[in-house]
This record gives structure tokens, sequence and C-alpha cells, in this order.
């Protein structure tokens, strides 16, 4: 375990004589603190060291659980024992509270926070498992990294987690700050980059087809939109920023609008909110991969589309709870042998 680990003078659970006196704190404010002390002792180490990594994916899940905590503490609760749920509302367990593991605080920040994709989800748990492996196993999980390759989209995810906080770079790491926000300049004119250079390369590869190709590759390319439109609800067609021609655009669940009943024709009907992360274009071979990438192509914006369900399976409904199967199967036995008999 990295030099430094139990230095901590944010005392939020004192001990003494083996016996804890304090239970955890689940306060935003108290979580940020440490989020803060964290990172800024990770900034006072070499960058490309084991201890920055190490510190950084410390303060990286304490800024999630203050972020969540500042929505209601109930969302860092184990829902297992109601204790734990009990203490998120003030009300003092029997024992020590417990809080959801790591993954699922990812998880609940790519629902609850704005901005926070299923993408930053996955670095941030790719992340929390190296930190995982150094304090549990053998394995020196940070050692020989280099930090071109996890710095920049960690500061991508903390500056969104900022943003919910109402806070910025500069209250959280102080004087590095600046080089923070440096880092996400660089790393966002590098996407603006690749994105022109995507763009430009399936335009011109486009319009360096023949009329026969052209055809066949319009032809082609009408079946697999027709295919991928089919894999999932959340996809719709727009126009190619290269070629201008049909592209499927899909993305993830960001909420859904509150439930309507349509009684006429008795289904439920919401509106399901979708933040774009995946461009396909199959005239001119377009693939853009994530968000940023759809941003830059301006092609971002949060989408809705219909959905429907019916009754019986949203609100779990048994019929057999409601109708005997067998009376109505009997029934049906009647009144097929009478039609045959009046034929």
């Amino acid at each position: 375990m990295p030099e430094g680990v139990g230095e901590n003078p944010l005392h939020h659970v004192g001990c003494a004589g083996g016996i804890l006196e304090r239970k955890m704190d689940w306060a935003s404010d108290s979580l940020y603190n440490k989020a803060k002390l964290f990172a800024q002792r990770a900034h006072n180490e070499p960058v490309n060291s084991a201890l920055f990594a190490f510190w950084m994916s410390l303060s990286l899940e304490l800024l999630a659980r203050s972020a969540l905590s500042q929505i209601h503490p109930v969302l860092l609760a184990d829902p297992k024992e109601p204790d734990n749920l009990q203490y998120a509302f003030g009300i003092e367990p029997k024992g020590i509270p417990k809080s959801i593991a790591a993954k699922a605080i990812f998880a609940r920040c790519s629902v609850f926070v704005k901005d926070f994709t299923d993408k930053m989800s996955g670095h941030c748990l790719i992340v929390a498992d190296r930190r995982n492996s150094e304090l549990h196993t053998g394995a020196a999980a940070f050692e020989g990294i280099d930090n071109a390759k996890w710095l920049p989209a960690t500061y991508e995810v903390i500056q969104v987690l900022l943003a919910h906080l109402d806070r910025d770079f500069r209250d959280f790491l102080g004087d590095h700050g600046q080089v923070a926000l440096e880092v996400i300049k660089d790393r966002r004119d590098t996407i603006k980059k690749e994105v022109h250079d995507k763009l430009s390369a399936a335009k011109k590869a486009y319009e360096e087809l023949s009329p026969e190709e052209k055809l066949d590759r319009d032809t082609m390319a009408y079946a697999a939109i027709t295919s991928w439109m089919q894999g999932t609800k959340l996809r719709r067609e727009c126009s190619c920023p290269a070629c201008q021609k049909v592209a499927v655009l899909g993305g993830e669940t960001v909420s859904r609008s509150p439930v309507k009943i349509d009684e006429d024709d008795n289904v439920i009907r919401r509106e399901v909110r979708v933040l774009p992360n995946r461009l396909r274009c199959a005239y001119c071979g377009l693939s853009l991969v994530s968000y940023q990438e759809l941003k830059e192509a301006e092609l971002g914006g949060i989408y809705t589309i219909a959905e429907e369900e019916d009754p019986i399976e949203y609100f779990g409904i048994e019929p057999e709870d409601y109708i005997d199967v067998e009376d109505v199967v009997r029934r049906y036995g009647e009144d097929m042998e009478a039609g045959y008999r009046n034929e």
C-alpha cells in the first residue's frame, strides 16, 4: 500500500480501544472535503507516480459520493438492510451503516448527475478496479502507467461532478486547477480534430465512388439501416454530417417522463430522453463512438422517443389472479362445440 494512506486529519470515524465511537458521515460537504484533500495529496506527488494515481482514485470515488449525497444521502445507502436507509434520513442505526459499492455509485451517477455518461462510469470503474487491486492484492497496480492514458478522462469526470456540486477546479485543486482545465481543453481539441478528420475522410470516400458503386452502396445501406433500427428502441435516423445521407443515431437513456395511460388504446405511453453516444452511416462508413465526438459534430443534443407498454406488463399484473383460466378454457370449448352443432 502506498505510504501516507493512514494520514487523514478528517476524523469522521473515531476509535477508542478498537471500538468505533462515531458512525460514518455521508454528508455531501464532508465527502467533498475528503475528496479535495486526497486530490491535493495526489498533486503533491510526481504526476506519473503510483501515489499520484492512487490518491486520485480515492478522490474520484469520494467526489462521486458527494455528488449523490447532495441529491440525498439515501442514494449512498445499501438497500439490503433497513438500518442503512434509516441512517440516511437521520435515524441512528443499531450498528455501523453500510453504503453501496463503487460500481453502484458510478452507475447511479450516470442516472442522477447531468452529463455523467455511461462511458464515464466505465472509466471510473477501471480506475476503481486498479485501486482495489492496489489495496487488496500483491500487485503494484499503479506502477508504470502513463498519466496521458487516464488523467484527461479523469479530469473530465471530475469537471462534471464539480459542476453538479456547483464547485470548480480552483476550489478543488487550488493552483493545480488551471492545469486540469488545460488538460481538458487539449483533450477536447484532440477530439475536435479527430472528428473533423473522420468527417472529411468519410465524405471523400463516398464522393469518390463511381455511379455504379454508389448504386450498390445505397442498396446495401438501406438494408443495413433497417437492421440497425431494429436493434434497439433507443435509435433514430438522422442526417449524416459527412455525406448528408441517412445515418443511425443511438444513445443511452437519461430519463423518462411520467407515464400516461391512453384509455382508447389501452396502452401506457411515456417519453424517453436519450443522450446520443454512437452514430453509424452505411453510405460513407462514418462512425462516431462517443458523446464527445457527436457533440463536436453538432449532434450532441438529447433527443426523445415514444415508448409504449402493455398495462398488464407495466403493473406486473398476473391475469390468473383475477380470472379462472380453466373456466375460460372450458367455456371456450363449450362455445366451439355448440357452434359445430348448429352447422
